[in-house]
């Protein structure tokens, strides 16, 4: 099973982001958007004014510890903002609706982001 898939294959406008960055003030916020058949998926962050942009592309989990439920499943993504930053991350299932994750820039500013479809 896919998680990002699953998680963001529905309506992309019901998937809501939201994360951090420790060197930028304020919560980033943004959507979801959804993946291919194979998996992954896509979301996007800008801060409040939205002069930084983050998008961040997820593949499909690369761990699926428990069959045919997304519970656990983690996989790895890229998150490029448009002030040049790369960061690396790893991202965790909470359910099959939403998701976490977090990298680190290479220097050490850390991304921590979170996916949930709303309410």
């Amino acid at each position: 099973m896919v998680v990002v898939a699953s998680l963001l294959a529905g309506c992309a406008i019901g998937y809501q982001a939201r994360g951090s960055l420790s060197d930028v003030p304020g919560e980033l916020r943004g959507k979801g958007f959804p993946g291919n058949a194979s998996g992954g998926g896509r979301f996007i962050l800008a801060d409040s004014d939205g002069r930084l942009q983050c998008d961040g592309q997820l593949l499909p989990p690369d761990i699926s510890p428990n069959p045919g439920s997304c519970d656990g499943e983690t996989g790895k993504g890229t998150v490029r903002c448009n002030d040049g930053r790369e960061v690396a991350v790893r991202w965790t299932a909470i359910t099959c609706r939403s998701f976490e994750g977090s990298g680190e820039d290479k220097f050490g500013n850390r991304l921590i982001f979170r996916v949930d479809r709303r309410k």
